[in-house]
């Protein structure tokens, strides 16, 4: 898993100023605030993934705000926004030569939808770059052969909006006669999937969706819950997206190979992490520690 580096300090603090930009904070309260929760930051341990520690900041914050769920609003929009996308999506998955390759392209477009770092984000620009350029690192024909041998398949989410373009990934692997199921956070961080994301967006309807029972950025194993780790331990096959995913599971010998990332390089630190130039995106397998020991 991937530990904090310098750079991921201004980064916690970026998240929190987008946060009150979601809820309206004006300048002095805002400035007030930063100088409050400034010195968790001391107590953040670098040892830890930037995706934990920026959680930790961001409970504070919100517990400030007294907002469980700041992104509420933005997290609305981007689903709308995007389900009016979906049709046409829909469409170029259905009409693609490799359904299953497509599906996925449209699933990392989607992947630009991260108000926790980006505050604007353009989704067709982010889909016609996805649908016309190659994986920087492209694990996807050893991703197709493990899916072709899987019986369950579990998807990590990432982003509200996000989801509704992992729907058609979902849908795709179903019609493989696969088992698919979907995990979302089990409470709000950001403006990351939950299970009300799910049941707007149709995902609930479309395949088996649960949470994790922790409202933490990534997948960290040991804060989800009993019901979410069995099913994560017992799926052939785990579609990881996002950075968030990335930094809590690269490398972990509980992700085994039978883990893919599907991301876009949103930071330096990860682009280098991944040896991919800022912006790339990323189809990789996960690679164990043992494994990395032994190369």
């Amino acid at each position: 898993m991937m530990h904090e580096v310098p750079a991921c300090i201004p980064c916690y603090l970026k998240q929190a100023i987008n946060t009150f930009n979601q809820v309206g904070v004006e300048d002095e309260k805002a400035q007030q605030l930063l100088r409050t929760v400034l010195p968790v930051i001391n107590t953040l341990d670098p040892r830890r993934t930037p995706a934990e520690n920026s959680t930790v900041l961001l409970h504070k914050l919100n517990g400030l705000l007294d907002n469980p769920d700041p992104f509420l609003r933005a997290k609305q929009k981007s689903n709308e926004l995007a389900l009016r996308m979906l049709p046409r999506l829909r469409k170029i998955v259905e009409e693609s030569t490799d359904p299953l390759f497509t599906a996925c392209k449209v699933a990392i477009a989607g992947n630009i939808i991260d108000l926790g770092i980006l505050e604007n984000f353009d989704i067709d620009a982010s889909v016609e770059h996805a649908l016309g350029s190659d994986f920087a690192h492209n694990d996807a024909q050893f991703f197709k052969n493990q899916v072709e041998a899987a019986h369950r398949i579990l998807i990590l989410g990432d982003n509200s909006g996000e989801i509704v373009f992992d729907r058609l990934l979902a849908e795709q692997l179903k019609r493989m006669n696969k088992e698919v199921v979907y995990a979302v956070k089990g409470g709000t961080i950001l403006n990351d999937a939950t299970m009300e994301d799910a049941e707007t967006t149709g995902m609930t309807e479309a395949v088996k969706v649960i949470d994790n029972g922790t409202n933490y950025i990534g997948t960290i194993l040991e804060y989800c819950s009993p019901e979410f780790c069995q099913v994560f331990f017992n799926s052939d096959v785990v579609i990881s997206k996002g950075q968030g995913n990335y930094e809590t599971l690269e490398s972990i010998p509980e992700a085994g190979d039978k883990t893919f990332f599907l991301l876009r390089a949103k930071c330096p630190a990860v682009a280098r992490k991944l040896e991919v130039k800022l912006g790339d995106i990323v189809f990789a397998r996960n690679v164990p520690e043992r494994d990395n020991i032994t190369k």
